[in-house]
């Protein structure tokens, strides 16, 4: 199925009165699988008439702490530090679940959600 889609991503301090921050996949050139927290979007006006789509994210990097389990499951942490990408770096939505009684904060990456996260994630080309 080649048909464009639309995620619709949220970030939103009070969503349904909850705080509500969507984790999204995009394009970075040192990591083909960037995974960020999207925390704010916004637009910079320019000179000319011009503008910017801006995302400032926190990006979930690899973690060094593995599960016992016995699939191979991403895990990722995320950084601390924010850092700002143009919207139209982002590719699509991510779903990362909480590991619970983990040591520190670190997610698994969910990969069955659909094909094409499947195929992301698991580097299938």
């Amino acid at each position: 199925d080649w048909k464009s889609t639309k995620d619709i991503l949220r970030c939103n301090p009070w969503f349904h009165g909850h705080p509500r921050y969507d984790s999204i996949l995009y394009t970075a050139d040192d990591d083909p699988m960037a995974m960020g927290q999207l925390d704010l979007v916004f637009r910079c006006h320019l000179p000319r008439h011009k503008s910017l789509d801006l995302a400032m994210i926190r990006s979930y990097r690899t973690s060094s702490w593995n599960p016992k389990t016995r699939t191979d499951c991403p895990v990722r942490e995320r950084s601390a530090a924010p850092m700002f990408i143009a919207l139209e770096h982002l590719t699509r939505g991510a779903l990362l679940c909480p590991i619970f009684g983990a040591s520190q904060e670190v997610f698994y990456v969910v990969d069955c959600i659909d094909e094409d996260m499947f195929l992301r994630v698991n580097h299938i080309d």
